[in-house]
């Protein structure tokens, strides 16, 4: 894959675009955009600098080798990207963290709720037992 098609698809993936958003906000016909992505064709210059300027970037960022530093504008994306990302993962670490905290809440209360169901079962075992000592000891003689 070329530089440009690897800087091409970042670009968009970074900002969200579809190849179909920068083909109409271009007039570059889809089938042209994604030859580009392939890395097939190269861009002419008419269309390198429309789609540089739809997305943002510099025409030399999308042609430069991918060890060449970003440009500003890419790296505010992914700096917000980044920022955004950081606070869902806090979130979601927060909810986790109340879900564990229920459930030892929940687990714990298990074990007193097993304690008084097993109560009561053996007070039931023992009244029965009692009736059956009186029903033994109360029995008619024959």
């Amino acid at each position: 894959m070329s530089d440009f098609a690897e800087n091409l698809r970042n670009a968009m993936f970074l900002q969200r675009f579809k190849a179909v958003d920068v083909a109409r906000a271009t007039n570059i016909t889809p089938s042209v955009i994604s030859r580009y992505l392939s890395g097939a064709h190269q861009p002419s210059t008419d269309n390198l600098i429309a789609i540089a300027k739809y997305l943002g970037i510099s025409p030399e960022a999308l042609l430069s080798s991918s060890e060449a530093p970003e440009s500003p504008e890419a790296s505010r994306y992914i700096s917000s990207d980044k920022d955004k990302i950081i606070a869902v993962q806090e979130e979601l670490i927060k909810n986790l963290q109340k879900q564990v905290q229920e459930w030892e809440d929940w687990k714990a209360g298990s074990k007193d709720r097993h304690a008084k169901g097993k109560a009561k079962a053996d007070q039931a075992i023992n009244k029965n037992k009692q009736k059956v000592g009186f029903l033994k000891r109360r029995k008619p003689k024959s």
